[in-house]
């Protein structure tokens, strides 16, 4: 990409350097349904707590390239100590099963089972082994944030998507069936 391109890139985002604000150069995509590959399912650890990190790639329209990164929380007590409400623990595995059956992955529910929050988040990543590359549609809705209104809360819904054609192996024509041997005479060549 050429300067000038990114230059271009960012008059597309509306960048307004009398803003003082610099982010990442990516605003977060916005209200729409998209079409997404799955990139990948992984368990990290920030700050001594670990998290899930589902990523997804739009995959065309103005936005094909973009990603989206959901953060489900399994955590047993919020970041100040206190019970985590039921609703989040709820929602969290709600989209993580969902997100699974829309790549054809029936999540098991033993990967939620352990007392260690590490240990089902590392069995929720092993079970999505092999599921990267599938694609589904995602739906992002944007509702208000009382408590930061720069910031709405961003809610997915899933959906299946057709998954792209692999392309069929042809059978090499050159190749000896049944250990049979071939004269040259007879190749066209």
């Amino acid at each position: 990409m050429s300067m000038l391109d990114v230059l271009k890139s960012l008059e597309e985002e509306h960048f307004d350097a009398k803003k003082g604000k610099i982010s990442d150069g990516l605003e977060p995509l916005p209200e729409g349904t998209y079409n997404c590959v799955l990139k990948g399912v992984t368990h990290r650890a920030k700050n001594g707590r670990g998290f899930l990190m589902f990523s997804l790639e739009v995959v065309d329209g103005d936005y094909a390239g973009r990603n989206e990164s959901i953060f489900p929380t399994l955590e047993q007590t919020t970041s100040k100590g206190n019970p985590m409400p039921d609703f989040v623990l709820a929602r969290s595995i709600k989209t993580i099963k969902i997100i699974g059956a829309m790549v054809g992955l029936d999540v098991p529910n033993q990967c939620f089972l352990d007392d260690n929050v590490d240990v089902n988040y590392d069995n929720i990543e092993k079970a999505f082994d092999g599921y990267a590359g599938k694609m589904l549609k995602m739906t992002i809705k944007l509702s208000p944030n009382k408590k930061n209104p720069d910031q709405p809360y961003r809610n997915y819904e899933f959906s299946p998507a057709e998954q792209p054609k692999v392309a069929e192996v042809q059978e090499d024509p050159f190749a000896q069936a049944n250990g049979a041997e071939f004269d040259e005479s007879e190749l066209p060549f």
